[in-house]
């Protein structure tokens, strides 16, 4: 039984600061719900992504709250992270799913968001950091960057990368983003700003940004979105999958592997392979992740992602392409981060996995304006903390 989206909605990603993280659930829910052409009160169940609303908004139990809001009488709260609304997508569609095994078409609505800019920078980074493990690296002072960096100066110890490959990602998903007009940066960046160190190899641009936003998708069964007459993609297949949630438990470093699983999973599953999808989301938190992502997704084997990277030389050049800006894969083109990216659009994180798949979603429907890449089939690649949790999502029109 084929799942189908029939709408989806985003608010624009940044520090919103007269907003408050009610007015972003309600501004994306209703543009997904406007989409699909139905009433809040059509919704059988709501699932939310959100990290830690607690300790960045003061405010727990969320569910009922949100049943205020929108007027669904089942909400379920889900938290993996990073990694939150797309988990919360997982558990919408095999509800859905199972309901239609008992003849039943049932809509979900599935809800990511964070509001991060209310806190201080060094608050943030110390919730943020709650999503690695606590008695062996926060307590020693851990952070993202910290960790992150770690990943990257093994990567380019072990490989034959450079740090300017790195610096190179960052410099296509800004110039993505600048067609994306609900991206947090819309400007171009070169190799010259990279100045900043953060965690040593990673400068600042090598990080994605706090931000606020709100993501929001609506499925049901494909038959029922044919009844409704609206326009619709199909989730092919969608799989969550966890791994240890701490660096020093890993077997390989720098290898993905909770995200390496899911994602030879789903290609089994849906009967494709890495040369079919034209277009992927991924998580480039920091811009070492979206090389490691390409690695465990397929498109290149352990440890060599960063010369898919290189297609990209001179990169001195890249802002003077037209975006969005394609990679090879096969002597074909890869469009690996439309959106601009967690790097350029933001990176609410519990919004994050939803908003991926709207990316990939508009995409194929078409509705992406002048960063249409006019893709058959999409894929999205979702990380919680340093690949403790993902996710790994085909779709298609």
């Amino acid at each position: 039984m084929a799942i189908a989206i029939i709408g989806t909605g985003t608010t624009k990603f940044g520090e919103l600061w007269n907003k408050n993280w009610e007015d972003l659930v309600v501004e994306s829910s209703t543009e997904a719900v406007k989409e699909g052409n139905i009433d809040f009160k059509d919704i059988s169940s709501g699932y939310i992504g959100n990290m830690n609303l607690s300790r960045f908004g003061g405010q727990d139990h969320i569910s009922p709250r949100i049943t205020e809001l929108l007027g669904i009488n089942r909400i379920i709260r889900n938290e993996a992270a990073c990694a939150s609304s797309s988990v919360a997508l997982k558990l919408a569609a095999d509800e859905v799913e199972l309901a239609s095994f008992k003849g039943e078409n049932k809509i979900a609505l599935v809800v990511g968001f964070e509001k991060m800019s209310d806190r201080l920078p060094e608050t943030t980074t110390n919730i943020l950091a709650s999503a690695s493990h606590f008695d062996t690296e926060v307590i020693n002072g851990a952070t993202f960057p910290g960790l992150y960096a770690i990943l990257a100066e093994r990567y380019l110890y072990e490989t034959g990368a450079r740090e300017e490959d790195l610096h190179a990602v960052g410099i296509k998903n800004h110039k993505n983003a600048m067609l994306n007009e609900k991206a947090m940066f819309r400007r171009e960046i070169n190799l010259k700003d990279f100045k900043r160190n953060i965690a040593s190899p990673l400068k600042l641009l090598d990080c994605s940004p706090t931000s606020d936003g709100s993501a929001s998708i609506l499925l049901t069964t494909e038959e029922y979105a044919k009844e409704l007459g609206v326009d619709y993609v199909t989730l092919e297949g969608i799989e969550v999958g966890t791994t240890s949630i701490s660096l020093a438990k890993r077997e390989d470093l720098l290898v993905l592997d909770s995200a390496k699983r899911v994602s030879e999973s789903v290609y089994k599953k849906v009967g494709v392979k890495p040369e079919d999808i034209n277009l992927i989301e991924v998580h480039d938190c920091f811009t070492i992740n979206e090389i490691l992502c390409l690695e465990a997704a397929g498109f290149a084997k352990r440890g060599e992602g960063y010369k898919i990277i290189r297609n990209l030389l001179p990169y001195e050049d890249i802002n003077n392409r037209d975006a969005p800006i394609p990679y090879l894969f096969n002597g074909k083109e890869l469009f690996v981060n439309t959106s601009g990216g967690l790097k350029a659009k933001g990176h609410p994180v519990g919004a994050t996995g939803a908003a991926q798949i709207v990316e990939v979603v508009n995409q194929l429907l078409g509705k992406c304006g002048k960063r249409n890449v006019n893709p058959k089939i999409g894929a999205t690649l979702n990380i919680g903390g340093t690949g403790g949790t993902a996710t790994f999502s085909v779709l298609r029109n």
